[in-house]
C-alpha cells in the first residue's frame, strides 16, 4: 500500500484536483465574452450543413467596420440614450440598416454577404446573434461614446444659455437698500 502524500505533495495534489474541479477564471471568460462562435447553418444552395465561425473585430477589422457601418453604429448610439431600450427597438435598426449589418456578418465570418443574405431566416437570427455575442464589446463601446458625445453637447447648450441668460433681479435694481 501506498502511503497518501504529506507535506508540499499534499498541498500540490490538493491544488491540482482544486484546479480541476473549478474552470480556470479565463475559461469563464471565455464563455461570457467569446472571441469566436461556432454556428451551423443550412447552404442555401444545397441544404447542406455548413459550421460558421465568427470571431470577433480586432482593432483592423474594427476599424473597416465602423467605417461599413457608419449609419448603423450612428443609429445604435441613438438607441443607446434610451435607458428602457426595447428588443423590437434594436431589431427595426438592424431592419433599417441591414446591409451594412450583413457587411459585418460577412466581416466577422469570412464569408460572401450574397451567400449570407440567400440563408434562411433563422440562420440569419442565430448568426447575428452569434455576431453580437462575440463583438458586443464593439457596438457597446461605440454606442457609450455616442451617449457621452451627446450628453456633452447638452451640457455646453445648457451652460451656453445660461450665459446668455439675464441676470436675476438684485436688491439695487429693486429699490431696496440692504443698509436700510
Amino acid at each position: 500500500m501506498i502511503p497518501p502524500p504529506t507535506g508540499d505533495a499534499a498541498r500540490d495534489a490538493e491544488a491540482a484536483a482544486a484546479a480541476a474541479r473549478e474552470p480556470a477564471a479565463a475559461d469563464e471568460l471565455d464563455v461570457l465574452f467569446p472571441a469566436e462562435l461556432e454556428v451551423t447553418v443550412r447552404d442555401p444552395d444545397d441544404g447542406a450543413a455548413v459550421v460558421l465561425t465568427l470571431r470577433e473585430f480586432r482593432l483592423l477589422d474594427g476599424l473597416h467596420a465602423q467605417a461599413e457601418a457608419r449609419g448603423l453604429i450612428a443609429a445604435l448610439g441613438a438607441l443607446g440614450a434610451d435607458e428602457d431600450m426595447e428588443t423590437e427597438a434594436l431589431a427595426a435598426v438592424l431592419a433599417e440598416h441591414a446591409d451594412e449589418w450583413l457587411a459585418l456578418l460577412a466581416r466577422a465570418t469570412g464569408r460572401d454577404a450574397a451567400w449570407l443574405a440567400r440563408l434562411a431566416d433563422f440562420d440569419g437570427h442565430a448568426l447575428s446573434n452569434a455576431l453580437w455575442d462575440t463583438n458586443h464589446p464593439f457596438f457597446l463601446s461605440r454606442m457609450l461614446e455616442a451617449v457621452q458625445r451627446r450628453r456633452a453637447r447638452s451640457a455646453l447648450a445648457s451652460a451656453a444659455s445660461l450665459a446668455n441668460s439675464s441676470p436675476p433681479a438684485t436688491d439695487a435694481t429693486s429699490g431696496t437698500s440692504p443698509d436700510a
